[in-house]
């Protein structure tokens, strides 16, 4: 056991991810004039949604751990580098220490991490395998990123449109990543929508999803809170969301990232 298989286990990329929400989230809500008097508790959010966001992923594999003894025999618990109870007492000590700095944030803050964490608990043992609960939930995660950058400021107008679209896109990319794992979930008894329904209603209600973030990405220009860059912009997110409904699930997957950091950029732009 070393540090760095502590490190591995929280997948920092993941972490990364979820830090840059929260800076797209806050800048979005405040623009970029007189932010540096929100800087600590800017600090204190990336902290807090970074060590998070961690936890729930070690307590995701404190879960998972005999199934990847299969799928992912390097992960530090099933290669032996890190014990299931350490694991545990990390995904809790870690879920402390998140709530912890949201806490000296606001009041609002922290009850979206102490959401978050409840939720995570319950989806790590829980709702990942429901079929559409699961999905839901882990779509809830990537878009209540945007929403806690705004709790800094306490301004939502904007970001909730960036949640929204965000968690439509996820709903549809979370669908169709179950079609790609369709012949893995059958070995492991997984109930998701593929299996359940089969791949073809599983494609179209994902479709449903992805086109109906697309559809409603007009509405922030429409309403006049974001301007004509972000409208230029994202028209080209929406172009590839729909374009990624023509290709193969594992094709989708790299192209509906694209398209979320396109949109990403679209909102930015759109303060200017």
């Amino acid at each position: 056991m070393a540090l760095t298989d502590y490190w591995k286990i929280l997948r920092p990329n993941d972490g990364f991810l979820a830090m840059l929400g929260v800076l797209v989230g806050f800048f979005v809500s405040l623009g970029f004039i007189g932010f540096g008097s929100f800087l600590i508790p800017l600090i204190l959010a990336l902290i807090s949604v970074f060590v998070i966001s961690g936890a729930g992923i070690v307590l995701n594999d404190f879960f998972d751990s005999e199934i990847d003894k299969i799928n992912a025999p390097q992960r530090p618990i099933p290669s032996g580098k890190i014990s299931k109870a350490q694991a545990l007492n990390f995904s809790i000590l870690l879920f402390a220490f998140g709530l912890l700095l949201a806490f000296f944030i606001n009041i609002y803050a922290f009850a979206l991490a102490l959401l978050n964490t409840v939720l995570e608990i319950f989806y790590a043992r829980n709702f990942k395998a429901m079929p559409l609960i699961g999905n839901l939930v882990d779509s809830w995660f990537p878009a209540t990123t945007f929403v806690f950058g705004a709790l800094i400021v306490l301004s939502f107008e904007k970001v909730l449109w960036l949640a929204i679209l965000a968690f439509l896109v996820n709903m549809g990319r979370e669908i169709i990543g179950d079609i790609e794992d369709i012949e893995g979930d059958k070995k492991l008894n997984a109930k998701t929508l593929p299996i359940l329904f089969g791949e073809s209603k599983a494609k179209i209600l994902a479709s449903v999803f992805i086109i109906a973030g697309v559809a409603l990405s007009f509405v922030p220009f429409m309403l006049g809170l974001l301007g004509f860059y972000y409208l230029i912009i994202v028209i080209f997110a929406d172009l590839v969301f729909l374009y990624s409904l023509t290709r193969t699930p594992s094709e989708n997957q790299g192209l509906t990232k694209i398209g979320m950091f396109i949109a990403l950029i679209a909102f930015i732009a759109g303060l200017f």
